[in-house]
């Protein structure tokens, strides 16, 4: 790589000699020469440069004044003094004020080696500052999903209790009234806030997936109404998926998580009317076969700019307080887990298209469908101990639990659920809900406890904490074994039913 000089030296020969001495000993240089402080401080400010070379004495400049200028405007770019004139006093001062090195004119064959000296320490140093950064990035984030676990708990608490209430409004409320909208716009809410929270996980890598065969197209078609409630009525969804199925092994979830971050980027970039246009297709690619998803906007398109920072976490080109720029370097980060890509189409005239491509699950059976969230309700007659140290949502889950039928015991830490299960001991419980971070006794443990005197009990673990604090308290597989917070109340039923399946 060439090596850029700027040279202050009012003497075209002795530039000359200097050129001519760097060129013989094998430099690759381009050398600018400039003769006054104000053409050197111009040529500073201009950057560029890679190494300084001054005299130390000139007409039109003093090479103390010019170093001074150099270690302010560029303190990390060598300065060497070539002079004829410096004594050994002027020498060692410029040295202590910042000088890399000092060459005597009469003694140029120390000129190259000090030069790829001082240009091996300079790289050294900016190889060193740029680890520095990248573990200064690294520390940031790592207390970035420190903060995001620690608070997942309490929040995810508060999250399950507005669900759970705004389902009951819903179930309650005739469709198309004024209150079921404000219901709705609630559950909305709820619903963007529990995404949030998904988004900061999966960025901090606190966040395992639970991959399943799936039925690409089944994903969309249940995702479109929840897509279309983020849209404005200037805003036409419009969703078209083909006739077979398409089948992923992917999480449910994360899928639903780029639909909706890539959705919201397409609905800012409309500003007036238009339409986004989801797709999904199959495509063969290095003899390979994928499938993927189209989102598409008719909106302005991005610039070069924008497009080349798209998924940089952080960058957004929304007005603060409206996005976050975690959306798409979040999106980036879920497709490459599947092993999947992505591409970005953009113009000016048409809009933008995100095309996302994910390996085809051919020849393996399609899994069990999850149910909706928004199913009914599932009734019940059997005895339930519900142990959850949040009393407000303990409360609500045990009067909704026995309005369906069900009877239900409570205890808000893990030592009264043992005394509650010990004063049942003649009609115990048949389930144990429980919180796996209970006070005074850990969930876990209290249910292990419980299972040594009456093996037959089921239990249903629940947490709003994130994967590592699951994983500290054994959980092998946290998506199979625990309910995660935020939940509604059918969800809850429904993994009731499945863990106590009505007798024939």
């Amino acid at each position: 790589m060439k090596c850029r000089i700027l040279h202050l030296e009012d003497d075209p020969l002795d530039a000359e000699l200097i050129l001519r001495r760097l060129e013989a000993d094998g430099m690759d240089c381009q050398i600018d020469r400039v003769d006054t402080e104000a053409a050197f401080l111009q040529a500073l400010e201009r950057g560029g440069v890679d190494l300084v070379l001054a005299d130390f004495s000139l007409p039109g400049a003093d090479g103390i004044e010019a170093l001074r200028l150099a270690r302010q405007l560029k303190p990390d770019v060598p300065f060497l003094i070539v002079s004829g004139v410096i004594g050994e006093e002027a020498a060692v001062d410029s040295l202590h004020n910042g000088a890399t090195d000092y060459i005597l004119k009469d003694r140029l064959s120390r000129l190259t080696p000090a030069v790829r000296r001082a240009l091996d320490e300079a790289a050294l140093r900016n190889d060193r500052k740029s680890l520095g950064d990248q573990l200064t990035r690294a520390q940031k984030l790592e207390i970035f999903g420190e903060l995001t676990g620690g608070v997942a708990h309490d929040y995810n608490n508060i999250l399950t209790i507005i669900m759970a209430n705004s389902g009951l409004l819903l179930a309650e409320l005739a469709e198309g009234t004024r209150l079921h909208k404000h219901a709705s716009q609630i559950e909305y809410a709820c619903a963007q806030a529990a995404s949030l929270t998904r988004q900061l996980l999966v960025f901090s890598r606190d966040r395992k997936r639970a991959a399943a065969v799936l039925d690409l197209n089944g994903i969309v078609k249940n995702a479109e109404s929840m897509l279309s409630r983020l849209l404005s009525e200037n805003v036409e969804l419009a969703v078209s998926t083909t006739d077979r199925p398409l089948l992923v092994t992917v999480d449910r979830s994360d899928i639903e998580q780029v639909l909706i971050n890539l959705v919201l980027n397409a609905r800012d970039a409309i500003l007036k009317r238009g339409t986004i246009r989801i797709e999904t297709g199959r495509v063969r690619k290095i003899k390979r076969d994928f499938v993927f998803f189209n989102v598409q906007d008719n909106g302005g398109g991005m610039t070069r700019e924008v497009k080349s920072r798209l998924f940089e976490p952080f960058f957004t080109t929304k007005p603060e307080g409206r996005g976050t720029g975690l959306g798409l370097a979040t999106c980036k980060r879920l497709i490459e887990s599947m092993h999947g890509q992505i591409a970005v189409q953009s113009h000016a005239r048409w809009g933008t298209r995100f095309r996302i491509y994910l390996p085809a699950a051919d020849g393996v059976e399609l899994s069990e469908q999850e149910v909706p969230a928004s199913a009914a309700m599932l009734r019940g007659f059997e005895k339930i101990l519900i142990a959850e140290d949040n009393h407000v949502l303990r409360d609500m889950i045990a009067v909704q639990l026995e309005e369906l039928g069900y009877k239900v015991l409570q205890a808000s830490n893990g030592i009264e659920g043992l005394d509650v299960f010990a004063e049942h001991k003649g009609d115990p419980p048949v389930l144990v809900i429980a919180d796996i971070a209970l006070p005074l006794l850990s969930g876990r443990e209290m249910a292990r406890l419980m299972q040594r005197a009456s093996p037959e009990l089921k239990i249903l673990h629940t947490s709003g904490h994130t994967d590592q604090t699951i994983a500290a308290f054994g959980f092998t597989d946290p998506f199979v074994d625990v309910l995660r917070k935020p939940f509604t109340l059918a969800e809850l039923t429904c993994r009731i039913r499945e863990i106590l399946p009505m007798a024939k």
